[in-house]
C-alpha cells in the first residue's frame, strides 16, 4: 500500500474513532441499552436515535471538511521530471516514481526518493532535513542521493532505487501535513479540558450509583439521570468543533490567495509575534534590472561583457540575478569552459574557467565584499568599495565580475591577484502594498526580522524605505560565525537585519527567536527550506522552490507577502470564533455539573433526563454553533489581534462566572417548581429555564470576545433569538416532539411563570453587566 493511501487511511480511521468511540458516546449506548432492560423502550429507541443522528452528522462534516483539506492539498502536490525510454520527458506525481526510473532534478527540487546520481551538472545537495547538518555538499555521478535532499545548485538525473514511502525521510515526515496529528495550542487546550471533565463524569457516575443503592431508587431513574449527566458534563464536540472551524477558514483563506497545508495553521496565523523574511521577492519584486553596469580604469566593455557571458554560459545558472544580465547584454560568448563551480549561498559567488590567449583563467562573480580582500591592485580595491558603499547604501543589488589566471578553480583564493572587471548595479523595486502590509503586523506587536544574503546597507535601505522598524540593528554573517548557540538566544532577539547570512545561519537565528515568541519565516528559495522547516509556522511563495513549498504550512498561491495581512485577519476572525465556540461548550458543562452538585445538595435526582438534554443543547449549543460556524465563512468586519493570553485562561473565567450565575438561577426556579416535577427527573420549569439562560449567555458572548460587532452580526443574533423563541413554541405544540424529547408533566398556564419570570429577568440584566465587565477587562488587555 502506497504511502498517501496509507495516510489516508490513518485519517480517516482517526475521524472515524473521534466521532464514534467517545467517553459520551460509550455512556450513552450503554444507557439505552440499560434502558431496554427495564422496559422504558420508547426513551430507548428515542435516545439511540439521537445518538446515531448525532454520529452520522458530525462524521459527515468531519468527512466533508477532510475532503475539502484534501483537494487543496492537491495543488501542491508534488510533481518531478521522469525520463522515458525515447528520452523525452514527463511531469508526474512523486508517488508514481518507481524503482529503475530515470528522474530528472533541478536547483530547488526535493529528491523524491533513495537514487544513484547517472548525471550531474555542477551539482550540489543539502541533507539537513534527514541528517540535521546545514552545509550544501557537491555530488558526482554514481554517488548515492537520499530521499528528501535539497538541491541548492546545479542539475542532475538520478536512477530511483526505491519509492518514496521506503525512504527514511517519509517515515520521518509522515503525518506532518496531516488533518489530525498534530494539535494547535487551542486543540490541545480543548483536549485536556475534554480529558479531565471525563474523569470527573467517571466520579458523578460512581457517586450517583451509589447514593442509589444505598437509598433504593429505582433503577431506570439512576440509569437516566446517569445518561443526562453523560450528556452535559463533558464538552466532547468541542475538539470536533474546533477542527471543523479551522477547516472552514482553511477554505475560505484560499479564496484570499493563502493555501494552508495543515488545518491547524489557521491559528498559528494569529499568532505571529516575529515574522522572519528574505528582502528579495518579500519586500521586493522577485524580477531583477539592470540598472547600469560600471567598469573600473583599464578595463574595456567588450572584455566585461566577454568574461561575464562565460561565466553566464558556463554556469548554467538560471537566477534571477543571471537573467537580469543576460537581458541587459545579449553578448554571445563562443569559447569553451572547462569546468564550473555553481553560486552558492554559503560561498556567495559562483566560478567557471575558460581560455583567454591560450591562458587559462578563472571568472568569478558573486558579492562584491568576497571579492574584495583578494584585489591586490589599490586603485582598483578602492574603486570597488566605494562603488559598494554608495550604492549599497541607496538599497541597490551590487554583483560583482572579475577574472585571475589558474589551472583550476581554487577552493581558496587566497593566493590568487584577482581583477575585477565588472559591476552590475540592479534598481530594486518594492512590492506594491509591502508599506500597509509592514504596517498591519507592526501594529500588531508583530516585530519585523529581515534575513538576507544582500549587504548590510542594501538591506538596511530596503527595510527603511518598506517601513520596517529598528532598521538601525543590523548584525551579519561573519560577525554571527562567531556565536556559539547560546550566544544565538541571547543576541538574535535584539536585532532586525540579518545581512550577509549563510542558511545554516537561518536556521540557528530562527530557533532562537521561538524563545522569544512564536515565530513565522517567509521564503521562496532552496536554501529558505531549513529555516522554514525550523519556525513555528512556515511560508512559502508558491513561484518558489518546490523544496521550499513542500516543507511550508502556509503557501501564497499569488506570490505576494502582501496577501498575508487579509489572511491573518481572517485567522483572527477564526480564533474569536474558537473562543465564543469553546464558551458555549464550557458552559453548558459547568452549568450541568452545578447544576448537579446543587440538586444532590438538597436531596433531588437530577432534574433532566437525556432526551431533555438533547434539545437544551440544540438550543443552547447546536443553533448558536450554526451562528459561530457562519461567522467564520462569512466574518462581516476586521477582528482585534488576540493578545498572548492562553486560550484557557481567556475562555475559562468568565464562562465559570456565567455558569455560576445561571445555575443559582435555574436552581432557584427548580425550587419553585412542583414537588413533583422535583422527584420526577424531568422537570419542565428547569428544562425551559436551561434553554433561556442558554440563549441569554450566548447573546452577550460575542461581545466579549469579538469587541465591537458588526451591524449585520447584531442582527443576525436577534435573528437566532427570535428563531428560537418560535422553535420552542413549534416544539410544545408537537405531542410528538413532546414525547421524543421527553417533555412530561402538564404545561403551566402563563400566571404560573411569573415568579421564574422575574428571576430571569434579574438574571438578564446580571448576565449583561458581567458580559460587560469582562469584556471591557479583555479590551484592556488587547482582547
Amino acid at each position: 500500500m502506497s504511502l498517501p493511501d496509507r495516510k489516508k487511511i490513518k485519517e480517516l480511521s482517526y475521524i472515524f474513532s473521534r466521532n464514534i468511540f467517545l467517553l459520551t458516546n460509550g455512556v450513552i449506548a450503554v444507557v439505552v441499552a440499560l434502558l431496554f432492560v427495564f422496559g422504558d423502550t420508547q426513551a430507548a429507541v428515542f435516545l439511540g436515535f439521537v445518538l446515531v443522528l448525532n454520529m452520522v452528522l458530525g462524521l459527515g462534516q468531519d468527512i466533508r471538511a477532510w475532503l475539502a483539506l484534501e483537494n487543496l492539498q492537491l495543488l501542491t502536490a508534488p510533481h518531478i521530471l521522469r525520463v522515458k525510454d525515447d528520452q523525452s520527458e514527463e511531469s508526474v506525481l512523486v508517488e508514481e516514481i518507481k524503482t529503475g526510473d530515470l528522474v530528472k532534478c533541478k536547483t530547488g527540487d526535493q529528491i523524491p526518493c533513495d537514487g544513484i546520481i547517472v548525471h550531474a551538472d555542477s551539482l550540489e545537495l543539502n541533507e539537513g532535513l534527514i541528517t540535521g547538518e546545514s552545509t550544501s555538499l557537491p555530488r558526482k555521478e554514481g554517488e548515492q542521493v537520499l530521499a528528501g535532499s535539497i538541491i541548492t545548485s546545479g542539475s542532475c538525473v538520478m536512477r530511483a532505487a526505491g519509492i518514496f514511502g521506503e525512504s527514511r525521510i517519509a517515515r520521518m515526515t509522515e503525518g506532518i501535513k496531516s488533518y489530525s496529528v498534530t494539535q494547535s495550542p487551542i486543540q490541545r487546550a480543548a483536549g485536556m479540558a475534554i480529558t479531565y471533565s471525563g474523569y470527573v463524569l467517571i466520579v458523578v457516575i460512581l457517586f450517583v450509583v451509589g447514593r442509589g443503592f444505598i437509598f433504593q431508587e429505582s433503577n431506570l431513574l439512576i440509569v437516566k439521570e446517569i445518561g443526562a449527566l453523560a450528556s452535559t458534563m463533558v464538552p466532547q464536540g468541542l475538539a470536533f468543533s474546533m477542527t471543523l472551524l479551522f477547516a472552514y477558514g482553511a477554505a475560505h483563506l484560499f479564496r484570499q490567495n493563502v493555501l494552508l497545508q495543515e488545518v491547524n495553521a489557521t491559528e498559528k496565523l494569529g499568532r505571529i509575534k516575529n515574522l522572519c523574511m528574505d528582502k528579495t521577492g518579500t519586500l521586493t519584486e522577485n524580477t531583477l534590472v539592470v540598472e547600469r553596469m560600471e567598469i573600473p580604469a583599464g578595463a574595456t566593455k567588450e572584455d566585461a561583457e566577454k568574461m561575464t557571458a562565460a561565466y553566464i554560459f558556463g554556469s548554467a545558472n538560471s537566477s534571477q540575478t543571471t537573467l537580469a544580465i543576460k537581458e541587459f547584454s545579449d553578448y554571445q560568448y563562443s569559447g569553451n569552459i572547462f569546468e564550473a563551480l555553481p553560486f552558492s549561498s554559503w560561498t556567495s559567488y559562483g566560478a567557471v574557467r575558460t581560455e583567454e590567449d591560450g591562458v587559462s583563467v578563472v571568472v568569478l562573480a558573486g558579492a562584491p565584499e568576497r571579492i574584495l580582500p583578494y584585489v591586490r591592485n589599490a586603485e582598483k580595491r578602492e574603486w570597488l568599495q566605494k562603488l559598494l558603499d554608495t550604492e549599497a547604501g541607496q538599497g541597490k543589488r551590487v554583483f560583482c565580475v572579475a577574472r585571475f589566471a589558474a589551472e583550476s578553480i581554487p577552493e581558496n583564493l587566497a593566493s590568487f591577484d584577482i581583477t575585477p572587471l565588472a559591476v552590475f548595479l540592479f534598481a530594486p523595486k518594492l512590492r506594491p502594498g509591502i508599506n500597509d502590509a509592514i504596517d498591519f503586523f507592526q501594529k500588531r506587536g508583530t516585530r519585523i526580522r529581515i534575513i538576507s544574503g544582500d549587504h548590510p546597507e542594501t538591506v538596511r535601505a530596503i527595510a527603511t524605505l518598506a517601513g520596517v522598524e529598528h532598521c538601525d540593528k543590523v548584525t551579519t554573517g561573519n560577525e554571527m560565525e562567531q556565536w556559539t548557540l547560546d550566544d544565538f538566544k541571547k543576541y538574535a532577539k535584539e536585532y532586525t537585519i540579518f545581512a550577509r547570512t549563510f542558511p545554516e545561519q537561518k536556521e540557528k537565528i530562527i530557533e532562537a527567536l521561538k524563545s522569544n515568541g512564536f515565530t513565522a519565516m517567509v521564503g521562496d528559495g532552496a536554501n529558505d527550506a531549513l529555516a522554514i522547516k525550523k519556525a513555528d509556522l512556515g511560508i512559502a511563495m508558491w513561484e518558489g522552490a518546490p523544496a521550499t513549498r513542500q516543507i511550508a504550512s502556509v503557501v501564497l498561491m499569488n506570490n505576494s507577502f502582501t496577501a498575508l495581512p487579509g489572511g491573518v485577519e481572517l485567522a483572527d476572525s477564526i480564533i474569536k470564533n474558537a473562543e465564543i465556540f469553546a464558551s458555549i461548550f464550557f458552559n453548558f458543562a459547568f452549568v450541568g455539573f452545578f447544576l448537579f452538585c446543587i440538586v444532590s445538595i438538597f436531596g433531588y435526582p437530577y432534574p433532566l433526563s437525556p432526551l431533555n438534554i438533547t434539545l437544551i443543547n440544540y438550543f443552547a449549543v447546536g443553533l448558536p454553533g450554526i451562528l459561530v460556524s457562519y461567522w467564520t465563512i462569512r466574518p462581516a468586519n476586521k477582528s482585534v489581534a488576540p493578545n498572548g493570553e492562553r486560550f484557557l485562561s481567556k475562555v475559562l473565567p468568565f464562562t465559570i462566572y456565567s455558569a455560576v450565575l445561571q445555575v443559582i438561577t435555574i436552581g432557584m426556579i427548580f425550587l419553585l417548581s412542583p414537588e413533583s416535577m422535583r422527584v420526577s427527573g424531568s422537570d419542565l420549569y428547569v428544562l425551559l429555564a436551561s434553554i433561556v439562560v442558554g440563549s441569554i449567555f450566548f447573546f452577550f458572548t460575542p461581545w466579549v470576545y469579538r469587541g465591537v460587532l458588526a451591524t449585520t452580526q447584531v442582527r443576525e443574533l436577534c435573528f437566532l433569538v427570535i428563531g428560537e423563541i418560535f422553535l420552542l413554541f413549534a416544539v410544545f405544540q408537537l405531542p410528538f416532539l413532546l414525547r421524543f424529547f421527553d417533555v412530561s408533566g402538564t404545561i403551566p398556564p402563563l400566571t404560573a411563570f411569573g415568579y421564574p419570570t422575574v428571576i430571569l429577568l434579574i438574571y438578564t440584566i446580571l448576565q449583561y453587566f458581567l458580559a460587560r465587565f469582562f469584556g471591557n477587562r479583555a479590551r484592556n488587555n488587547g482582547l
